[in-house]
């Protein structure tokens, strides 16, 4: 009898000691926090899953809504380094994650390579921070007639479509390829002062072009109605631009720039701007030349100075 009821215990307890092992692991799990990236800071949301010997997870993007999954996950001891891919109008960025975990509180660090310019991001997390609280009371009963509707998350925020998004200090790295429009690479601010009108701004440039200093003038005009933005530019080498954006989503600015002649050659630039955050955009350009195909011509990376 004696035996049975050690044998019986041993059953039970196994069960018991294995869903113990599995709430006691030290990265499995949600973890809330903040992000301080280039762009400001923002709450963030990291979480992990452990399938035998191997762990499997996603972060909260810098972007607002986005949602990076991790390709791979390794942990040494408190350190656990990750990596993601994530694919942008630009090109595939690759983001290296570094973690230490002391308990219930993790801290880390991102980091990725733009064109030759490292960026990172640094990140405080505590464990199940501000997860939402189990409710035990049962779901109110649907009415005859009445449909459920499914839940949405909460509203992600984004940059409003306005000339004074612009105004201020930038500053800017731009890498990419000399053509006929200038040199590369570039570096400097360009600063935004708004008109009288309300609805556009005047923009100079000052920076450095293949190691030489330059100045250039741009003047964008912002129709709220139609969601276009206007771009009068003068660049250095004393060519003129002009083009239309279509500003219709909050998150990009496509261009149609208008055709132009310079040095016996006929060009043709494409421009997309991609808008980060309220302290960050993205500059894309394809140029053709004498009607050959669209090809890279550079990217940029603006940042709020002031």
């Amino acid at each position: 009898m004696r035996r049975s009821i050690i044998v019986w215990a041993s059953v039970l307890l196994i069960p018991l000691l294995a869903v113990s092992v599995l709430a006691q692991d030290k990265l499995a799990g949600r973890w809330t926090g903040k992000v301080k990236a280039p762009q400001g800071e923002r709450d963030a949301e990291l979480s992990f899953s452990k399938e035998g010997e191997k762990y499997t997870g996603k972060i909260s993007g810098v972007r607002p809504g986005q949602d990076i999954t991790f390709k791979e996950v390794k942990v040494e001891g408190d350190n656990v380094t990750a990596m993601a891919e994530v694919e942008t109008p630009q090109a595939m960025l690759v983001i290296n994650y570094k973690f230490t975990v002391k308990g219930d509180a993790m801290t880390g660090q991102g980091s990725l390579d733009f064109n030759g310019n490292a960026f990172s991001f640094d990140y405080e997390f505590k464990r199940g921070a501000g997860a939402p609280a189990p409710s035990a009371a049962p779901a109110a009963p649907i009415s005859q007639g009445q449909t459920q509707r499914p839940r949405s998350g909460p509203e992600q925020p984004q940059q409003k479509q306005s000339i004074d998004y612009f105004v201020g200090k930038w500053s800017f790295k731009v890498v990419g390829r000399e053509s006929a429009l200038g040199s590369a690479p570039r570096e400097g601010f360009v600063t935004f002062t708004k008109r009288a009108d309300g609805k556009s701004v005047d923009g100079m440039v000052e920076g450095i072009a293949d190691g030489k200093p330059y100045k250039e003038t741009i003047t964008l005009t912002f129709d709220e109605a139609s969601k276009m933005l206007m771009t009068s530019e003068k660049l250095a080498t004393g060519i003129q631009l002009s083009g239309k954006g279509d500003w219709s989503s909050p998150i990009a600015i496509r261009f149609a720039v208008d055709p132009i002649k310079a040095k016996g050659q006929s060009l043709q630039l494409r421009r997309t701007i991609s808008v980060v955050a309220a302290h960050s955009f993205t500059v894309t350009e394809e140029l053709s030349e004498d009607g050959g195909p669209f090809v890279r011509l550079g990217n940029g990376i603006y940042s709020k100075a002031q």
